[in-house]
């Protein structure tokens, strides 16, 4: 891993222009535009429909913007336009499998929601959460379990799949690409673990904190009643924040899978061993 962050190092410094013309073209500027939206949206109206329409366009622009900066750490000969193009060449096998990993885990999340509805719990639609004041019995005890190993089966899968999109981009694969993650992460699967754990812990803080100081200081400049302001301001803050974190992150999985790659490639070059 030591050696995958080093060469994760060189790409950011040395393609650092090129990053960050693509981090501001499908993360930023898109993230930013959604929330001006819909910080002045109001539920039920037309502009809430829009806010939803133009949330969804950021969402495929971020997907095509991953795939983008894929292509540029995994091969220095790919130049912005270049990953540009591969980005959006790549976006249905990418978005293909991402909705596999959707169907996963709603088939995983039906059960649980309803043996918590079983043990007593009632959904309260104006915060979108159970009430479990109410909820007892071995049905609420079960869904905490089901839920426990959901949760460690879910980050030992998060990191098997961690080339998954550098496999969709390099090697033009479909849904062949989750066998071949899954073949190219032996043996690393727990120090991945350990990355997605840090990196997670690292970027929640760091969004916590940016976006609280930016909502205080933009209060205080703005007044407490300009809301849509607020939104704006705090909204520009969290799209830097997840532009500079995407692209590290997109990085490291692509560094790390050319690195898989070419260990693979050593092991079956190298002549056997009598």
């Amino acid at each position: 891993m030591g050696l995958v962050w080093d060469r994760t190092v060189d790409v950011l410094q040395g393609r650092s222009g090129i990053l960050a013309r693509l981090a501001l073209l499908f993360f930023f500027v898109p993230g930013v535009v959604s929330a001006a939206v819909g910080a002045f949206a109001t539920p039920a109206t037309p502009l809430a429909f829009v806010a939803s329409l133009v949330s969804l366009a950021a969402s495929v622009l971020l997907i095509a913007g991953v795939l983008a900066v894929t292509a540029v750490a995994s091969d220095p000969d790919v130049d912005a336009a270049r990953a540009t193009s591969i980005g959006f060449q790549r976006l249905l096998p990418a978005i293909g499998a991402i909705a596999l990993v959707v169907v996963a885990v709603i088939a995983i999340g039906v059960p649980i929601t309803l043996l918590v509805v079983q043990s007593g719990a009632t959904f309260d639609p104006a915060t979108g959460r159970f009430d479990l004041a109410r909820a007892s019995g071995s049905a609420l005890n079960l869904a905490g379990i089901i839920t426990l190993i959901a949760l460690v089966v879910g980050l030992w899968v998060t990191a098997k799949l961690v080339p998954l999109f550098a496999i969709i981009v390099n090697e033009r694969r479909g849904l062949g690409a989750f066998a071949r993650s899954f073949r190219l992460t032996r043996g690393s699967a727990l120090r991945l673990v350990g990355v997605v754990i840090l990196y997670g812990i690292v970027v929640i803080v760091a969004m916590l904190a940016a976006t609280s100081v930016t909502g205080v200081i933009a209060r205080l400049l703005l007044g407490a009643d300009a809301a849509g302001g607020v939104g704006v301001a705090v909204g520009v803050a969290s799209s830097a924040l997840t532009a500079l974190a995407t692209v590290v992150q997109t990085v490291f999985y692509a560094r790390f899978y050319v690195a898989a790659r070419d260990r693979e490639d050593a092991a079956q070059d190298a002549p056997l061993v009598q």
